[in-house]
């Protein structure tokens, strides 16, 4: 065995040209397979971060309120690992402030960070004991009189109208009176981060809840996180029967699963409701990646293993002619690949590991302020570990091919080995190459179809190389042109929104509408609201094509209550001109639409929304939806909202029927039903309706069609304007040029990222070819010695090694055509907007242009420094040579 190890180690050193492909192949190899699982994992973790700061660490929670009796039925369950209590808010009346009142939610201590996010806090502490809160940075911007530290004694009560207690939520309303039941003293130990638009009277804050002493009476908000998250969907329910919770119309808990958070865990829900994503999608894209990694390296590096092993076929063939059995013959191969896997793993998987950190670091400072993401790589010892488990694996494979060949070869057989030779039988006649390149070419298209087998892997690395760079920036070009389509494809180009109870100022909306370069605008108010109807009521056309299908229910804006389907309805309400536009588009009359308490409005009676992928992926009908017809009406009742019980409706009469959606760059989804009305009936409608939900339904979005060259001032004069009519809390803007700059960054982290992946496969790519090249033309030395010694000029021999060379280099091309658009074409038929001739005519040439013709003359090039130093010997020494 000693021998065998001396052996192996002076190969490595003679070799040491294959050797340091080898070596280069699994350091790449390594890191490219730490930098997708440090990827994957990272990417991963910012969807768990973001998820808890927008929702909660929470997996479960009960809607309806919890009496303090009943907590100990599920705080003491032996399945429930934390609970996180919230109690009925209070409501603190101030005298000499801005707005009336202090909104206090007691929250149990473990919340924050769970249910609340610790971001929030901006200056101070948090609360740590009763009577202390943390407000709103808005009551200290709006009373400047007050500041950390204070202790306030305050009135403590409830807000009321007409002998009803107002929700928390709601805005200012007309009419509202405080019902003092005691005082309550404060302290104010930190602000937060919590906007509240004018309308809204209450400042937001949140007080301590002391759960180490005897709960008050009381109903308290529940969430719970499980000691497995896995039984989320079992023991939730098992919670909300043992603690008494109600049930709902259809015998059922009204409980609210924290679905994101639970998906990116694995866990589904049992009734198919959710997005479908999440961990198994992180898996799924991360094994997907990294097995084509896996792949391509084990085609590269099993490659340079097959032309080592070539080389030594006849030491090994004596080494066995003089005892050596053939697990010792596999253990030449396997100790060689260890030997460099054990130098190449650990500094490929460290390579891996620092690229990862530095680019997501230099992505995350071109994006940070246009996105929410924030990556923040975390060293995990698992990635590591499968990264280290997937390098191996990926080198034993490689080398396992060669080693158990070579030990299966018989002595004599190696000893007689002659490579380089060509079997005569294998030539063919190719004279179209002859006609168009002469005998030269000939050969040169011979000697490649002879030494095929020895090419084989190198051709394929190439292929996959050449594929996946040109790949992915094709793939990045239609993916370019696809967002950049959807943003010219807008109807308006600058959207106003105000979050207003009142109408408009007059003055405002005249001077919004005078700046310069308007050339289409649109003012419209939305609210939410639902329509329960018999299946009956569905057209004809639609049951004919089966109706609803039992997976539509629960998404998609559909609910079932006992047989009968609630279906989502969209109210909206438009400016004079343009609900007269769209009504003559519907083919209406506007005028039947004048007067207010009629609720007369255009329904969009059609069942297919306008999102393509949702269209697609349910297959939904393109049909009429309801059996109705102009004249009749529809009972159309608020949406239920937990906390408001006054729930009322309207009804609403079908004045006429269209397919036609309202263009105001909105998506609609299948199944909803869009109902359109002038600005005059919707305010008519909502006046009536509960007051609570006054924000929901007055506020107003104002877009306009400017062209780009003039966006960016009036977007300025647009600020300039509302700044001087609303305080900054109630309104925003956003402009193309806004989501063209989100885009563009994104777009360049992305080029980032696929050219850095690039460069390592072409890295290793061309590495490869130049020593499948060089090994295999000074395996036939011979066959050159002889046809040089049968005449072929020095001339003839650097046009046969140029051809040859040029050859071998077009077919990775050639197949690599295929393989491309096929790949193209499942993202074009993915894409929006995308065609096959924009993308043609804007696809990445110059790549193209630089990248083959640099294949190619990498190829040359190996064949070019190998041949000048097979011309430099002698004939007879190449011929009497019988070494590699």
């Amino acid at each position: 065995m000693k021998i065998i190890r001396e052996y192996v180690l002076s190969h490595l050193i003679e070799n040491r040209r294959n050797s340091v492909f080898i070596f280069i192949a699994i350091l790449v190899a390594s890191s490219l397979i730490c930098a997708l699982g440090v990827y994957s994992h990272t990417d991963w973790l910012n969807k768990i971060d973001m998820t808890i700061a927008s929702r909660g660490s929470w997996q479960g929670r009960f809607e309806e309120p919890i009496p303090q009796e009943r907590l100990k039925y599920i705080q003491k369950n032996p399945q429930v690992k934390e609970v996180y209590l919230q109690s009925h808010a209070q409501t603190l009346k101030l005298s000499d402030a801005s707005r009336s009142y202090i909104s206090i939610t007691p929250l149990s201590p473990n919340s924050w960070g769970t249910t609340i996010n610790l971001k929030l806090l901006l200056e101070g502490r948090l609360p740590a004991k009763s009577g202390e809160i943390v407000v709103s940075k808005l009551f200290f911007s709006e009373n400047p009189q007050y500041k950390i530290g204070d202790t306030l004694i305050l009135p403590m009560g409830e807000r009321v109208l007409e002998g009803n207690t107002i929700a928390v939520d709601s805005p200012r309303l007309e009419g509202e009176t405080f019902l003092a039941t005691g005082e309550l003293t404060v302290t104010i130990t930190g602000s937060l981060n919590v906007k509240g638009v004018s309308s809204y009277p209450c400042y937001d804050s949140y007080g301590f809840m002391d759960t180490q002493s005897p709960l008050p009476e009381g109903q308290y908000t529940v969430s719970a996180s499980l000691k497995n998250i896995r039984k989320a969907y079992e023991v939730f329910p098992l919670l909300a029967a043992n603690s008494g919770v109600k049930l709902n119309d259809e015998g059922q808990s009204v409980i609210t699963y924290n679905t994101p958070l639970l998906e990116l865990y694995g866990v589904r829900d049992p009734n198919g409701y959710g997005r479908n994503t999440g961990l198994s999608g992180y898996l799924l894209s991360a094994f997907l990646s990294m097995g084509l990694v896996m792949l391509l390296f084990i085609i590269l590096i099993y490659n340079a293993f097959t032309v080592t092993s070539e080389s030594q076929i006849k030491q090994l063939g004596i080494l066995k002619s003089v005892g050596a059995t053939p697990k010792q013959i596999r253990y030449c191969v396997l100790m060689e690949a260890f030997i460099l896997a054990s130098l190449a793993i650990p500094l490929g998987i460290t390579l891996g590991y620092t690229s990862m950190l530095i680019l997501i670091k230099f992505v995350m400072s071109l994006l940070k302020d246009n996105m929410d993401m924030h990556l923040q790589v975390v060293f995990s010892w698992e990635i590591i570990l499968i990264s280290i488990l997937a390098s191996v694996f990926t080198v034993l494979l490689s080398a396992w091919g060669p080693a158990i060949k070579l030990g299966k070869l018989l002595p004599i057989e190696a000893v007689r080995n002659s490579p380089g030779s060509i079997n005569l039988k294998k030539t063919r006649d190719h004279r179209w190459i002859r006609r168009w390149f002469g005998f030269e070419g000939e050969l040169a298209i011979n000697a490649l179809h002879a030494n095929k087998k020895a090419y084989r892997t190198t051709m394929i690395s190439l292929t996959l190389c050449i594929t996946l760079f040109l790949g992915f920036q094709s793939f990045a070009a239609i993916w370019i042109m696809d967002q950049k389509q959807m943003l010219a494809g807008r109807t308006y180009t600058l959207t106003v929104s105000a979050d207003i109870l009142k109408d408009p100022a007059p003055l405002m909306l005249k001077e919004l509408s005078g700046i310069p370069g308007i050339q289409k605008q649109v003012l419209y108010r939305d609210s939410y609201h639902s329509l329960l109807l018999d299946e009956e009521r569905l057209s004809p056309d639609f049951r004919a094509v089966g109706g609803y299908k039992n997976h539509y229910f629960g998404r998609y804006n559909l609910e079932r209550e006992g047989v009968r389907p609630r279906i989502f309805v969209e109210l909206k309400g438009l400016d004079a001109a343009s609900f007269a536009e769209y009504a003559k588009k519907a083919g209406a009359d506007p005028a039947q639409f004048k007067i207010p308490a009629e609720h007369k409005g255009i329904v969009v009676n059609y069942t297919s929304g306008n999102i393509n992928t949702i269209i697609d992926k349910l297959q939904a009908p393109l049909t009429e939806y309801l059996d109705i017809a102009v004249g009749d009406s529809l009972a159309v009742e608020e949406r239920a909202q937990i906390d408001i019980h006054n729930l009322k409706g309207y009804t609403l009469k079908v004045g006429a029927l269209t397919q036609q959606y309202p263009e105001l760059d909105q998506y609609y989804y299948p199944f909803g039903l869009i109902v359109m009305v002038p600005m005059e009936t919707y305010e008519n409608i909502v006046l009536n309706l509960n007051p609570e939900r006054g924000l929901d339904y007055q506020r107003i979005t104002y877009k306009m069609y400017i062209p780009r060259e003039n966006l960016a001032e009036a977007q300025d004069q647009a600020n300039t304007i509302l700044s001087q009519y609303l305080p900054k809390e109630d309104w925003n803007t956003r402009s193309l040029i806004d989501q063209e700059s989100y885009y563009n960054k994104l777009m360049r982290s992305v080029a980032i990222l696929i050219i850095g992946f690039s460069i390592f496969l072409g890295i290793v790519g061309i590495t490869g070819a130049f020593t499948a090249v060089s090994g295999n033309l000074m395996a036939r030395r011979r066959q050159f010695a002889v046809l040089r010694s049968s005449g072929l000029s020095p001339k003839g021999m650097n046009r046969m090694l140029l051809l040859e060379g040029v050859f071998f280099g077009c077919i990775p091309l050639l197949l690599s055509i295929p393989l491309l658009i096929g790949g193209c074409s499942i993202m074009l038929r993915n894409a929006s907007s995308v065609t096959w001739e924009t993308f043609i005519s804007n696809a990445p040439w110059g790549y193209v242009v630089l990248f083959l013709p640099f294949i190619v003359s990498c190829v040359g090039l190996a064949y070019w420094i190998t041949g000048t130093k097979i011309k430099r010997e002698s004939i007879i020494d190449a011929i009497r040579d019988e070494e590699i």
